[in-house]
């Protein structure tokens, strides 16, 4: 009895440690979707004025997001990190990711949502935002 008690204890530890793997190369694989379309959106020349016109908008309006996601500050040097944000046609956020943490891509994406953000070229349009935070 005792033995397959251990057998299934393992094998539990073993499905949970298989699926964090499993999410954390989803995680990844996203962001480097991610990526690749926010480079090519940049590159293009629809890409390069949206940015020029919009830069300073989602800039001023990822911060409160990204400051109401954000637990108490740990330490006195900030973190550079970018997020990726998929915009629809009309402003609206579909989703943010980030390497540096999924909940905290969970809860900017919640949080942005209700932000009015300028009108992109087309829909699922990526951007990359770089930002900075004490964590």
């Amino acid at each position: 009895m005792r033995e397959r008690f251990r057998v299934g204890a393992v094998l539990g530890l073993t499905l949970v440690a298989a699926s964090l793997a499993l999410a954390q190369e989803s995680l990844a694989a996203r962001v480097r979707r991610a990526q690749e379309a926010a480079k090519a959106n940049a590159a293009s020349p629809a890409g390069r004025a949206w940015r020029q016109s919009h830069s300073a908008a989602v800039d001023r309006l990822l911060i409160p997001v990204l400051n109401d996601c954000l637990p108490k500050p740990e330490g006195d040097i900030p973190t550079v990190f970018s997020v990726y944000v998929r915009l629809s046609r009309r402003g609206s956020v579909n989703e943010i990711v980030t390497e540096l943490d999924a909940e905290l891509a969970r809860c900017m994406t919640e949080a942005a949502r209700a932000k009015p953000f300028p009108e992109a070229p087309r829909d699922d349009y990526w951007i990359q935002v770089n930002m900075a935070a004490d964590l």
